[in-house]
């Protein structure tokens, strides 16, 4: 029976040196790899830093030159002249307008005898024969102008507009009365007679107007 005996003492074991020659020469490598590589992403970062600067102050030079441009540009245009005066007559006819609708308001209100109140009148009395060719109002005074297939047909249409609410108040007292004949009209010198002339049927004009019928303030 055989038995190992360690005579060597744990004093006088071999311990590894953190101070030695190969352990300090590792350290050292290491760090000045870690240098190189630090130094090397710096390095990188940089260039890409100054990249990015040529960059900027490339697109920074081209609006540079797109507002000089711009206002050269503008400083180069010159505004319509004719834009002053349309303004100045769209104005004006709006004004106008205005002053028109301001009219038909006040005549559409109150008694119940304004102008829409007389057009609607007109529109609803209709008779066959009869058509109007123009009127006028002026406050109270009515002039209607119209034609008329026969004759026998006006006291008819005169009837119907008494029947009217907006014409109430108001009485007819002068009447003209006119037969035309197309065919028979003889052209003034140096004028032509018209194809259809021939072919038009005769008929009577006629002007009504109530009383105290002055001049036509607004027209219709």
């Amino acid at each position: 029976m055989s038995q190992q005996i360690n005579l060597l003492l744990p004093e006088l074991r071999p311990r590894f040196d953190w101070l030695g020659l190969p352990v300090v020469a590792g350290a050292g490598l290491l760090a000045v790899l870690l240098v190189v590589a630090m130094a090397s992403f710096d390095a990188l970062s940089v260039s890409s830093l100054k990249l990015r600067e040529v960059e900027l102050n490339a697109q920074l030079q081209r609006l540079q030159q797109q507002i000089q441009s711009l206002g050269q540009s503008l400083a180069a245009r010159q505004g319509d002249p004719r834009l002053p005066s349309e303004i100045e007559a769209t104005r004006l006819a709006v004004t106008q307008r205005q002053e028109v609708m301001a009219v038909i308001a006040q005549g559409s209100v109150g008694d119940g005898s304004g102008f829409s109140s007389l057009l609607q009148g007109f529109s609803r009395q209709i008779v066959e024969g009869v058509w109007l060719v123009g009127f006028s109002f002026s406050g109270k005074e009515i002039e209607i102008r119209g034609r008329l297939t026969d004759p026998a047909l006006l006291p008819k249409y005169i009837n119907r507009l008494n029947d009217e609410p907006a014409f109430a108040g108001r009485r007819f007292a002068t009447l003209d009365m006119k037969a035309v004949d197309p065919a028979s009209d003889k052209p003034e010198a140096g004028q032509q007679v018209p194809a259809k002339a021939s072919n038009l049927a005769p008929y009577t004009e006629f002007a009504l107007r109530t009383e105290q019928s002055g001049s036509a303030e607004r027209r219709r």
